[in-house]
């Protein structure tokens, strides 16, 4: 998984995801997949702390954590499906200028 360090990192990243509204994914679906977390733990998709804050094709999540990182999932697989963490930040590189 890829840090982002800087809020210019943070905004090429979104423009190249074409970001849309989180529920336009339906992660309910998904149980309870465990993710690598930009925050350095494991968390699951649909636990109750985790919010999901936009989507992006194919599947794909912008999750939120309670230790305040997001962290880009990507969802893949059909019968066994596994999430593939691509990039994550902490939200203090959304308040730089």
């Amino acid at each position: 998984m890829e840090i982002l360090k800087s809020n210019r990192d943070i905004k090429d990243k979104f423009e190249l995801e074409s970001l849309m509204a989180a529920h336009l994914i339906r992660l309910r679906g998904y149980g309870s997949l465990p993710y690598d977390c930009a925050c350095n733990n494991t968390h699951k998709v649909n636990d109750k702390d985790i919010q999901c804050i936009a989507s992006a094709k194919p599947i794909k999540a912008l999750l939120r954590c309670p230790n305040n990182f997001y962290t880009m999932v990507r969802i893949e697989g059909f019968f066994k499906k596994k999430v593939i963490s691509e990039y994550g930040y902490h939200a203090k590189l959304l308040d730089e200028a």
